[in-house]
């Protein structure tokens, strides 16, 4: 099906889906707890001065359906933040033995299965009636996407025929889709929404272009309390463990076919040409060999130390003279910001998020190629300058301390009222 006749279905189907009903209710099975059985238990409620707002989360991140703690962040327990949470998961596949699952005491997963994409908004719809709709009205009092694409139709449907308000969030990574319909649907998925919630400060000031409509446009608060960890002083553990070098350059990463491992040891050929000069790689994968007898061929076998685990990797980017980061994935980005909490100096591929995290130059290093000669070059400059060093750790630790949450209370506060405010500017809108 073409992207806009799925629009205009989807359109022209949701009234009808919504008003067929409930169907026949499924048997009971542990741990299933509807929400409607639910409601008729008695819960413990913690009077606090936490919102009372009930919200519906709908996205495609099959992570979340793998979570011990239920986590949107991967840190904090959403439970925690607003007084009802459910969570549904959109999927293609096998359907889900027990797609409805009470995972605490206010917090509800939903997995929605579909056996083509085009039907996940036509199911996750049939979900909402089903467990979500009472004679009192729909549960959920502010309906949030965690992505530009079925889950934004879904939740732009829903909150249309319930009148509910709705806000989007684009994720990390996002990128406008190369098909010509595909970028049509998302243009116009984007454009629904008076709330949008992004990633980063770049991300921002694209959709700003793209949709200057738009006015509650903001950049989602981001929670990871790693500057604890550390005191911002370089550690002595690197150095009393490899004394045979001065200045030590530290890689954290699988080593793997699919890494940039080996573009890495390529590029830090050139200072390992000092003898003095360590490059020692943290990290497992199949790719182990093949780092051993790369960096045996350029000469520096006696410089490049893999070590497959470390016992504590707090100690190993406190005491490194500089981290090299030249992937470019999630987990290289949580590599990034706990070493920020560090004070490390660091030489980074670029990506949006470290673009608007650090002032190349000044914070950190950021590379376009991590193949090209700029690499040994700023590596260079943090060899020989000892107070370019000890001003980046000064400069990449105050990025820490001032675009991380620190304080979870205060991450939680603005995470929930974030979200919120879709409540805010649709009260104001019918007033």
């Amino acid at each position: 099906m073409e992207d806009g006749q799925y629009i205009d279905k989807a359109k022209q189907s949701l009234d009808a889906i919504l008003k067929a009903g409930v169907g026949p209710a499924r048997a009971s099975t542990e741990p299933t707890v509807s929400i409607r059985e639910a409601r008729q238990q008695p819960t413990v409620t913690v009077e606090t001065g936490r919102t009372k707002t009930r919200v519906l989360f709908v996205s495609t991140d099959l992570s979340l359906l793998t979570q011990a703690t239920k986590s949107l962040d991967g840190f904090t327990a959403i439970s925690e933040m607003f007084h009802e949470v459910h969570i549904m998961v959109l999927r293609t596949g096998i359907p889900a033995k027990h797609p409805v699952l009470r995972v605490d005491a206010n917090t509800w997963l939903y997995t929605v299965t579909a056996k083509h994409e085009w039907e996940l908004p036509f199911a996750a719809w049939r979900m909402m009636q089903q467990e979500l709709a009472f004679a009192d009205g729909f549960r959920p009092d502010v309906l949030v996407a965690r992505d530009c694409g079925v889950s934004a139709l879904s939740v732009y449907g829903a909150g249309r025929y319930y009148q509910r308000p709705v806000q989007l969030h684009i994720p990390d990574g996002y990128q406008v889709p190369k098909k010509f319909f595909a970028r049509v649907a998302s243009n116009w998925l984007m454009g629904t929404y008076d709330s949008i919630r992004v990633t980063t400060e770049e991300a921002l000031t694209t959709i700003k272009a793209a949709h200057p409509d738009i006015e509650d446009l903001a950049v989602l608060p981001r929670y990871r309390n790693y500057i604890s960890l550390f005191s911002g002083q370089q550690g002595s553990y690197l150095k009393q463990k490899y004394r045979q070098f001065s200045f030590i350059i530290l890689y954290i990463g699988e080593l793997t076919h699919h890494s940039t491992a080996f573009s890495a040891i390529d590029a830090v050929r050139s200072v390992l040409r000092n003898p003095r000069v360590g490059f020692v790689m943290v990290g497992n994968g199949p790719g182990v060999m093949e780092c051993e007898r790369r960096a045996e061929l350029l000469g520096i076998k006696d410089q490049v130390i893999i070590e497959r685990r470390a016992d504590d990797v707090a100690q190993y980017v406190s005491s490194a003279d500089a981290l090299l980061v030249t992937d470019t994935d999630a987990t290289a980005d949580e590599v990034v910001l706990y070493a920020a909490a560090a004070g490390v100096p660091m030489v980074l591929a670029r990506t949006p998020l470290r673009s608007d995290l650090f002032k190349d130059g000044v914070s950190a290093y950021l590379i376009d190629d991590v193949r090209a000669a700029r690499v040994g070059d700023v590596l260079s400059r943090l060899l020989n300058g000892n107070s370019d060093r000890l001003l980046m750790r000064q400069m990449v630790r105050q990025v820490a301390e001032r675009r991380l949450y620190v304080d979870p209370q205060l991450y939680q506060h603005s995470f929930r009222t974030t979200i919120e405010v879709a409540i805010m500017k649709q009260t104001e809108q019918l007033a």
